[in-house]
């Protein structure tokens, strides 16, 4: 059980860095080669590197290309990424590469993430007045369609658009960008703050700091007269550097742990919890964050910083038959992109898990029962969807909690995907479970062959892999008091 847990809560964060570090680094065109929209006769491309850094480490580099084309504007943005986890050195890489039109808006985007296990692939097509998505796993290739109501963005391309238009302090932009990390469209504020010289360069440079926020995470960026980015500072302690191809790739990597996972994402407290993995109720204080956005419902509430959790007996909650037909709950029920609970394959199992069974909390159990022992416990760095985790057969509690919710949804049993902390050995870890509707939410860990799940799962954002970067805005911020040492237990 210890394992599992380990694996669960580092790898979950993995997908979370990967995030930040793809959302952090945007870097556009370097001084020497100014962005141009097309048409002007000017056919200079940009070919931008930038090492990333954190607590002063080397972990990696970013690389951006920018070229005219027929239509528009080529685009490419590579970037590596070097970890290690549980003593395993693990390689991220990410590739995107699209085009866009002449103001800079979105036409189509190809995505793909890798890391030796696991990989997203995803391409987006302009079509109309939407984004005509395509995800690909293996063989399988499932199908979502975003509507748009205004143009859509990269957001490279934002600062490549600055540094074609006036920069002045206290310029503001607003534009919907997509992020294909998330497979979701979002809008992206951009403030154009003050020029000055740029921090921690020898000898000094004078640039505009730009701040940015995107779904409630912030970044502050150095940007040159031609939106080149010098310098970008973001979550989690992340830097971003401009240097030369050969700086980027082979100089300067730290031989030791460039990024300890444990270490960074920990939530000590001072006093241990006995028999966590039994705790059927638990009291915390939390600190350092904006307390508003934490949940508050039948399993959890607040009551100023004071979080109280509690814990159901589920022999007692009522049942009901399936599939659920509240029109409540359509959301809980409808397929996602990561969650292709509409596709045969997905269905097919679904039925062939719960048999004949349409008792709603049986089948949450039954699908609870396969999830976890059907799936190896393995670090994942990955950003799962249910088709991926099925043919792959493994992962860490991303991909647990992924395809159990794909599978519930399928035989219309309402699903969602948590992500919060969870204790182990003196320390919170950020982590990922389900809830299924049973008369009221209640917590499910397929990772952990948990329901409900114990009383030290606390819970910050709903949602799917897509919208797990909220946890950014939490993370190196957090922090949790024990304030009583009740020994309730999950029998």
């Amino acid at each position: 059980m210890r394992r599992a847990v380990s694996i669960g809560i580092v790898c979950f964060w993995l997908s979370v860095v990967a995030w930040g570090v793809r959302r952090t680094w945007t870097p556009s065109s370097v001084a020497s080669a100014p962005p141009v929209l097309a048409g002007t006769g000017d056919a200079r491309s940009v070919d931008d590197w930038m090492a990333v850094y954190h607590q002063q480490r080397k972990i990696g580099y970013t690389h951006y290309r920018l070229s005219q084309d027929g239509q528009g504007l080529g685009f490419l943005e590579e970037s590596l990424l070097r970890i290690t986890v549980m003593d395993a050195p693990q390689t991220v890489r990410t590739l995107m590469q699209g085009h866009l039109a002449s103001d800079f808006a979105l036409r189509d985007v190809h995505f793909a993430l890798t890391s030796g296990v696991g990989q997203l692939d995803a391409t987006g097509v302009i079509d109309g007045a939407g984004l005509r998505l395509t995800l690909r796993t293996g063989q399988e290739t499932s199908e979502q369609r975003l509507p748009l109501s205004e143009p859509l963005y990269m957001p490279s391309a934002l600062r490549s658009y600055l540094g074609t238009s006036q920069l002045q302090a206290g310029r503001e932009i607003e534009r919907v960008v997509f992020d294909p990390m998330t497979l979701k469209n979002d809008r992206i504020h951009v403030r154009v703050e003050v020029q000055e010289a740029v921090p921690q360069l020898i000898p000094e440079v004078r640039a505009w700091r730009i701040h940015e926020e995107f779904r409630g995470v912030h970044t502050t960026a150095w940007i040159d007269s031609a939106g080149g980015v010098i310098r970008e500072e973001g979550p989690m302690g992340l830097v971003l550097v401009r240097q030369t191809k050969s700086e980027a790739e082979d100089q300067n990597w730290d031989t030791q742990t460039a990024l300890d996972l444990i270490a960074t994402v920990a939530v000590p407290v001072a006093h241990p919890i006995d028999d966590p993995r039994h705790r059927r109720s638990l009291r915390l204080h939390l600190s350092g964050i904006n307390l508003e956005t934490v949940p508050t419902d039948d399993e959890q509430t607040r009551n100023g910083a004071t979080l109280t959790i509690t814990r159901p007996d589920v022999e007692g909650l009522a049942s009901y038959q399936l599939p659920c037909r509240d029109p409540q709950w359509a959301s809980e029920l409808t397929p996602t992109a990561f969650l292709q609970s509409d596709h045969p394959r997905i269905r097919t199992v679904a039925q062939e898990i719960v048999g004949g069974t349409d008792d709603a909390k049986a089948a949450a159990a039954l699908l609870n029962d396969w999830v976890y022992t059907r799936l190896r416990k393995v670090p994942t760095i990955s950003v799962p969807n249910a088709l991926q985790v099925l043919e792959m057969g493994e992962g860490d509690c991303n991909e647990h909690a992924v395809l159990f919710a794909a599978l519930a949804r399928a035989i219309g049993l309402p699903a969602q995907v948590i992500a919060g902390a969870v204790y182990l050995d003196g320390a919170f870890f950020y982590h990922a479970w389900c809830e299924v509707w049973l008369g009221r939410w209640v917590s499910i860990d397929p990772a952990l062959h948990q329901f409900p799940a114990d009383a030290t799962h606390v819970k910050f954002v709903v949602g799917g892999p897509e919208e797990h970067a909220a946890m950014l805005g939490i993370v190196g911020r957090l922090g949790i008091e024990v304030l009583d040492d009740d020994v309730a237990r999950v029998q």
